[in-house]
């Protein structure tokens, strides 16, 4: 139970719990890609395509801080493709314009649920300050000024800009001290246990957890389903 009495902010986490469902993206890029192309993947099969893409985006440096959302994802669609041919699992012909209309219809999917997202951020940022802290590329700010969401926070926290990553607990720490608060009148919302839930229970912030509509509901911590639950519970 929320204590609703002491929260004076809530600080989102922004990939898989404002632009999706609660849902893992990696789990996302499969049902696109299934949906759209046909390709038959799955966790086994594009599990290594998936995380090696994540790390040649960080070591290469690609997304460029003036990076919009569509320039991100068709960053990470191209590389998708790229790691999936070399390791076979693209046996075959596919369009050669696959990773753009891939960019495209997530870009798509993403901002939809961004949409969803905005009505209930900006009736929470009447009554609280509202941060928001991602693990991202360094183009946080652009990507959120482009869905239009970015007039709803006092602060975005980059964690390519600040060199501190999720899970560290230092990234959610760092926003809420730059904000002035203390961490037991923040609220953590977030989708990842790991990432979100863990480290903000460790700081000693209140924390309400993403789940997708058929995920489990844990009765240790408060859960939701939908993010327009936040506004009956606070």
């Amino acid at each position: 139970m929320i204590k609703k009495e002491q929260v004076k902010a809530i600080a989102f986490d922004f990939g898989g719990t404002l632009d999706s469902p609660f849902l893992h993206w990696m789990d996302i890029y499969i049902k696109l890609y299934n949906e759209a192309f046909d390709l038959g993947l799955n966790k086994e099969n594009f599990r290594d395509a998936y995380v090696q893409t994540e790390r040649l985006l960080d070591r290469e440096c690609i997304i460029k801080p003036e990076f919009s959302l569509f320039d991100t994802q068709y960053s990470k669609t191209k590389l998708h493709v790229q790691e999936l041919k070399k390791n076979h699992v693209l046996q075959s012909r596919i369009p050669e314009d696959m990773a753009y209309r891939a960019a495209q219809l997530i870009t798509d999917y993403s901002s939809s649920y961004v949409k969803q997202a905005e009505c209930v951020l900006k009736e929470l940022s009447a009554n609280y300050k509202l941060l928001l802290v991602s693990n991202y590329y360094g183009n946080l700010r652009t990507v959120v000024s482009g869905l239009g969401i970015d007039k709803n926070f006092i602060s975005l926290t980059d964690s390519t800009i600040e060199d501190i990553r999720k899970p560290d607990a230092r990234l959610w720490q760092l926003a809420i001290e730059r904000a002035g608060l203390l961490p037991n009148e923040v609220l953590i919302v977030g989708d990842s246990m790991k990432n979100d839930i863990v480290p903000g229970l460790e700081l000693g912030c209140q924390v309400v957890q993403g789940i997708p509509k058929d995920g489990s509901l844990n009765d240790s911590i408060t859960q939701i389903k939908s993010i327009d639950e936040l506004l009956t519970m606070l």
